[in-house]
């Protein structure tokens, strides 16, 4: 099982890290919009729809990962003759 599922596994970090660099955009982005005072092209409320994004993009990304570890656990035990 170790090489058959060696693409599901890299994608659940890759899932991992792009969660994680996505909700740090999103904090540096509103913290750079709320510094600089916003402008009329992009006002101070701009600041929050990036961390709401941000915060967004976290779960999503998070998420997907924890189900594709979920559904290689699962696959594991199935392989192992366990029952689930």
């Amino acid at each position: 099982m170790e090489t058959k599922f060696k693409f599901l596994k890299i994608s659940a970090v890759i899932f991992r890290v792009l969660a994680w660099v996505s909700v740090a955009v999103g904090v540096v982005s509103a913290i750079v919009i709320f510094i600089g005072g916003g402008t009329p092209e992009a006002p101070r409320s701009t600041g929050f729809i990036g961390l709401l994004l941000g915060i967004v993009y976290f779960f999503l990304f998070y998420t997907a990962a924890e189900v594709i570890v979920l559904l290689l656990d699962i696959r594991g035990r199935i392989d192992k003759g366990s029952s689930v």
